[in-house]
């Protein structure tokens, strides 16, 4: 399983901009998928892609407890 996520900037025209990168399974395989945030410096993206991460880290969080459950029952049957 891999797990991250994070943002990075690409410079489009000159122009900086956010973007926010993470993995997910799609077709039963770990991609790591791309989205766009918007313009770098606005205070608006920086909270979307903060707000992103933080979504990203709880669902992970579930998924890997989950995990965790499923292996410690089957050890201890």
């Amino acid at each position: 399983m891999q797990v991250g996520c994070g943002t990075y900037l690409a410079e489009v025209r000159g122009r900086p901009y956010l973007y926010f990168w993470h993995y997910e399974t799609r077709g039963g395989r770990r991609v790591q998928v791309k989205e766009y945030v918007g313009p770098a410096h606005a205070t608006r993206t920086r909270a979307e892609a903060l707000r992103r991460s933080e979504a990203y880290f709880a669902r992970v969080d579930d998924e890997l407890r989950g995990i965790r459950d499923a292996t410690v029952a089957a050890l201890q049957r």
